[in-house]
């Protein structure tokens, strides 16, 4: 009973963890590509702030080394410090905007752990998101065709995925650079679309791990974000699988005896 309730828990703060991650991505997106005058952009800005600084105050709070914490999630730390609220410059703002999407995208978390580690692309899928955000920012910055943020970042990703439609192209010799980096990477990005679709159809019905397993794997691969909470339940969920497997042996055994006598 006490680990079925647990359990109801787990996927709780799973769900609840999707649902807030999703939000707080679509107001980090919307606060990028659309232009929000003072004071609705500050205010914007104040309370994706407030949501970043609970979070990183809860997780701090609930990891057993603060410093180890601290160390290993740099842009977390970054994205709590208001210096957006400090200095309202629209360059300034937008870059720290860029900075806790990355930091938010970089969570080893509900909404992209499971299919991400699954399919083994989750430090690709992090890579290719950031360089398009960043890209995007430095694009607005040095080119004058690039009128908007939402341009700079619509030309990121066409470039990214080798479309290439040719409305927007870059006009100076950095943003020619940084056109070619983007090219690149698209191509390599659509080696790990192409692998990871052929994995998806390949391994649909292979190596499916009951879902209790697949549970213990997810918070495993979410080390060293795992508490003593987390170990206690996962030694307890594999000594229950155990029993259960070892019982059905024992009646597997008596039915087969059973049956030959």
């Amino acid at each position: 009973m006490v680990n079925r309730v647990k359990k109801v828990i787990s996927l709780q703060k799973q769900s609840l963890g999707m649902i807030y991650e999703f939000i707080l991505a679509l107001l980090l997106i919307y606060s990028l590509v659309v232009d929000l005058p003072d004071p609705e952009g500050a205010a914007l800005d104040f309370f994706i702030w407030i949501l970043f600084l609970i979070d990183y105050a809860t997780r701090l709070f609930l990891s057993e080394n603060k410093w180890t914490f601290i160390k290993q999630h740099p842009l977390d730390l970054i994205a709590i410090i208001p210096l957006d609220q400090l200095f309202r410059t629209a360059r300034f703002v937008r870059f720290i905007r860029v900075i806790r999407l990355v930091a938010l995208i970089n969570h080893r978390t509900s909404m992209f752990e499971l299919f991400f580690t699954k399919y083994k692309i989750d430090r690709a899928f992090v890579y290719v998101i950031s360089l398009l955000f960043v890209s995007a920012l430095s694009m607005k910055w040095i080119e004058p065709e690039f009128e908007t943020y939402g341009d700079a970042l619509w030309w990121a990703v066409v470039t990214t995925t080798t479309v290439g439609y040719g409305d927007l192209y870059p006009e100076t010799t950095v943003g020619k650079i940084v056109a070619g980096v983007l090219m690149i990477v698209g191509i390599g990005t659509i080696g790990v679309i192409t692998g990871t679709v052929a994995a998806m159809f390949s391994n649909n019905n292979r190596n499916n791990l009951p879902s209790e397993l697949e549970e213990i794997r997810r918070k495993i691969n979410s080390y060293p974000n795992i508490n003593q909470l987390d170990y206690k339940h996962m030694i307890e969920k594999l000594e229950e699988i155990q029993k259960r497997e070892a019982r059905k042996d024992t009646d597997e055994h008596k039915e087969t005896k059973h049956q030959t006598s």
